[in-house]
């Protein structure tokens, strides 16, 4: 994998709130674009890219890749309500944004961005997918620059949370973003691997042949077990451990924010973050941080 190097980033994580006056006032602070017609999903994913490229100048030709486990369900059961239940039409705007790839046409138009827009979901490793599609894309030279990141609702995540793991996390609103470069000049971190393994052979195989230093700190996604990875933290020997789940919570985009949270928080460090879907399938994320 050529490196990707992180130029800014970001990691909102708030407690969920009624309304989206908080996250309006939120946004407030890095631009004086007033957003209106917009939902909650369309709002973090705004307030986590505005907060990562603040006082940074985009070429217009910056990539947008959004990814997100549940995108704008919110806005989609309240429509389905009121069409099913309530007998009634919805609102013409609130139809409009049920579709999640709405966040990612906001974000183009009040950064003025022109170049590539694409959102991404696949459950539990939507971060990761969009990181191969951008990864992909840096090497064959569609893209030399980036925003890339994620958004979740607290709303929906708890659902997921409660019907997919037994974990007792403290569920949030979650966006966090980077702003990323094939320069290296001026960058604070970079995404140094990105790895994904079809089956737990394949990734045991990696794991065992996996060479680790002082400076490598491990953490781990949401849909990996305590036991899964007691197993692995014998077998990698970290220096340390980021439990950014315990620590700051849990949505949808947990693996994005706590990427985000190590890049802001450490100095000098590698972090292996480990996670799997429901699937079986794993991949490992690298990050260096300068």
């Amino acid at each position: 994998m050529i490196p990707i190097y992180i130029h800014s980033s970001s990691s909102y994580i708030g407690e969920e709130t009624p309304g989206t006056d908080l996250l309006k006032e939120e946004i407030g602070r890095y631009t004086s674009e007033t957003f209106r017609r917009v939902n909650r999903f369309i709002l973090l994913s705004l307030l986590g890219a505005h907060q990562c490229v603040y006082k940074h100048t985009l070429d217009p030709d910056t990539g947008i890749y959004v990814a997100t486990e549940h995108g704008n369900l919110g806005e989609t059961a309240a429509i389905l309500d009121e069409i099913f239940v309530s007998r009634s039409l919805p609102k013409p705007f609130g139809f409009i944004n049920t579709m999640s790839g709405t966040a990612a046409f906001y974000l183009a138009r009040s950064l003025g961005l022109l170049g590539r827009n694409i959102t991404v979901s696949a459950q539990h490793l939507s971060f990761e997918r969009a990181l191969e599609l951008l990864t992909a894309d840096f090497a064959v030279g569609v893209v030399r620059s980036a925003l890339i990141g994620g958004a979740d609702e607290a709303l929906r995540s708890r659902t997921a949370l409660e019907s997919e793991t037994n974990r007792g996390w403290n569920v949030v609103d979650g966006s966090a973003w980077f702003y990323v470069k094939t320069e290296k000049d001026g960058a604070c971190a970079s995404f140094t691997d990105m790895r994904s393994f079809r089956d737990v052979t394949s990734f045991n195989k990696w794991i065992g042949e996996y060479e680790g230093t002082t400076e490598h700190i491990v953490s781990f996604g949401a849909m990996m077990g305590n036991k899964e990875a007691a197993v692995l933290r014998d077998t990698i020997r970290p220096a340390a451990e980021f439990d950014y789940l315990d620590e700051y919570g849990y949505s949808g985009s947990a693996t994005t924010c706590g990427i985000g949270l190590f890049v802001k928080m450490f100095r000098q460090k590698t972090l292996l973050h480990i996670n799997r879907d429901q699937r079986g399938h794993y991949t490992i994320v690298k990050v260096e941080r300068y």
